[in-house]
């Protein structure tokens, strides 16, 4: 009884020690995702002005034009994938949600580019054509640390190379929603709902031209959009699943406790019992 007495000391130790850890984590995910949030907010309007100017210059110039066609067709069968992952793990089914749907996605010809442990973990044990690959980090990516990632899509795509490309990652609904997608960047799709009745814009030198000056700074803004959503969603499925830890984790303290507790009392009654029989013997 004494030794069981002792191990659930040291059982309930644990779970209050898991507790505290969980908690920690729990709150720090908390405050990256506030600050994910706000970098959100302020990056929107840029990025909603460079989308607005692109697709008016799409959607108002003739899309048959031999010119155009570079941006809105794709011209051959390769693709370019870029994969963004977290780099660690208790993060819940996020990771495992991502890897299913990257699978489904990939073909044995595609360059794949990742951004996290974990996508290239996968990747490289499923045997993928591996372009490059960078560590998500645990602090939230500054829009400098894109460009060695996106010079490899200006190499493949946008300098001349006959390839699609698309970006597969998990974008942040909410706190408790985070859904793996795919994302398509390039070839361009026309939004008919940016399509004016009147046209009165000049290009100077050409439509042709203006796109391929504005196309770097489309793909920016759209491949730093998809990994802030990576960034809040980690953050948000790390955080959910540290909450869900520290509750087990306060519940199995709690019936530990209980059982510590009932049976050091048993034992209390069962030396008074033998006392008790030791004194009637006498």
């Amino acid at each position: 009884m004494t030794q069981n007495l002792q191990q659930l000391k040291k059982k309930i130790k644990t779970s209050n020690s898991i507790v505290q850890i969980t908690k920690a984590m729990e709150v720090i995910s908390a405050s990256k995702i506030r600050k994910a949030q706000d970098s959100v907010e302020k990056h929107n309007p840029y990025s909603k002005k460079i989308k607005s100017i692109v697709q008016r210059v799409i959607t108002n110039q003739d899309l048959h034009s031999k010119e155009m066609k570079k941006f809105l067709k794709v011209r051959n069968d390769k693709r370019l994938v870029y994969i963004i992952s977290p780099d660690k793990c208790l993060v819940g089914g996020l990771v495992i949600n991502l890897l299913k749907t990257v699978n489904a996605y990939l073909r044995s010809d595609d360059y794949i580019v990742t951004v996290g442990k974990k996508a290239s973990n996968d990747v490289t044990r499923h045997g993928y054509n591996i372009l490059a690959s960078f560590e998500m980090g645990t602090k939230f990516p500054n829009y400098n640390d894109i460009y060695p990632i996106i010079d490899i899509a200006k190499k493949f795509y946008i300098l001349g190379e006959a390839i699609k490309v698309s970006v597969i990652y998990t974008e942040f609904k909410n706190m408790f929603i985070q859904k793996s997608v795919i994302e398509e960047i390039f070839p361009i799709k026309p939004d008919q709902k940016f399509k004016e009745a009147v046209n009165n814009y000049l290009f100077e030198p050409s439509p042709f031209e203006v796109l391929k000056d504005l196309l770097p700074f489309y793909f920016e803004v759209e491949f730093y959009s998809a990994i802030m959503n990576a960034y809040a969603s980690e953050q948000a499925a790390r955080m959910l699943a540290m909450k869900n830890a520290k509750d087990s984790a306060k519940d199995i303290s709690t019936s530990l406790t209980n059982i510590y507790n009932r049976s050091r009392q048993e034992k209390i009654t069962n030396e008074l019992l033998d006392l008790a029989n030791g004194q009637q013997g006498m």
